[in-house]
């Protein structure tokens, strides 16, 4: 017996999330109020082919598990540079606060492209903080644990 379309989907689905979402307080059925798939790391061209400056990022996929429309999301990316100092090389933690403005609707799939700077292509997290939804509510993650994804390079 063949497997169905939404069967397939479903291994699909399951395959490329990186983390189920944990626990977040929010208003959506799996707790958390952003879902993310196809995330992966790359490198970017900016400008045109004779100035090209090229940026890493991660390129992802989220999605609306809330109810209400969204309007802004804002990831935190957690990753490492080297250094290169007098006494040999050392791991540099790199942070970046990265609002993405974009109206999500309820179940709805986005793609977004977040800059990680000077960082390695290493394990990297990606955490959900706040959220403006579309109404003007907004919604700050309680738990700095919760709606945590690693992204493998």
């Amino acid at each position: 017996m063949r497997p169905t379309w939404k069967q397939l989907s479903v291994l699909t689905l399951a395959a490329a999330l990186m983390l189920s979402p944990h626990q977040c307080g929010a208003q959506s059925m799996n707790s958390c109020p952003v879902e993310i798939r196809h995330a992966k790391f790359q490198t970017t061209a900016l400008g045109s082919w004779a100035h090209n400056q090229r940026i890493k990022v991660i390129s992802l996929q989220y999605q609306n598990a809330t109810g209400e429309e969204i309007g802004e999301v804002v990831f935190n990316t957690t990753a490492y540079y080297r250094e290169h100092g007098a006494l040999g090389q050392s791991l540099v933690d790199n942070a970046i606060r990265t609002p993405v403005t974009a109206t999500v609707l309820p179940g709805k799939w986005k793609k977004a492209e977040i800059d990680i700077g000077d960082s390695e292509f290493r394990q990297m997290r990606v955490t959900l903080t706040e959220m403006t939804f579309t109404s003007g509510r907004h919604w700050t993650n309680p738990n700095t644990n919760a709606c945590v994804w690693t992204i493998q390079p």
